[in-house]
């Protein structure tokens, strides 16, 4: 009886360490064709990015979030370009330059006050306002889901 619980342990332990690599892969790679061509597009636009980046052409964004700081040059029906000051990782190539912001029906405007933001309107925007703005980027298009005028932070 001791010879058998012996040979079956020795045979879970074999079948544990044979199996441990399979396990420490995890479930997420049992469809390795599916798992190379992933590999292979990634890589693919990974060396695609690269080109444009060496190139100079804009990297696309793809719908991130972008937030910025700045003084508004032109205000149109729909797009307001900025003298950007600051911004977060999208916006860091732009500071210094005027960059054009698309506005839409959705977007929503706001002017900041000590007791808070209060709701305004397109046309109560004017040139040379200071504003901090937040909305997506997609490709090369700017849209603004937000439009905050007379913050603090923003004023020269």
């Amino acid at each position: 009886m001791k010879k058998r619980w012996t040979l079956l342990i020795l045979v879970v332990l074999a079948t544990l360490i044979a199996a441990a690599p399979a396990l420490a892969a995890g479930p997420g790679n049992q469809n390795q064709k599916g798992n190379q061509y992933q590999q292979a597009n990634q890589n693919q636009q990974g060396s695609q990015n690269q080109h444009r980046h060496q190139v100079g052409e804009p990297q696309p964004h793809n719908g991130q979030i972008f937030t910025l700081t700045g003084t508004m040059t032109v205000i149109g029906t729909d797009s307001i370009t900025v003298l950007v000051r600051n911004g977060n990782r999208l916006i860091k190539p732009y500071i210094g330059q005027e960059l054009v912001v698309q506005v839409t029906e959705s977007t929503r405007y706001r002017r900041w006050t000590p007791e808070g933001c209060v709701p305004i309107t397109l046309e109560d925007l004017e040139v040379g306002d200071t504003a901090s703005m937040e909305g997506t980027a997609s490709e090369e298009v700017f849209s603004a889901a937000r439009v905050t005028v007379d913050v603090p932070c923003c004023t020269p």
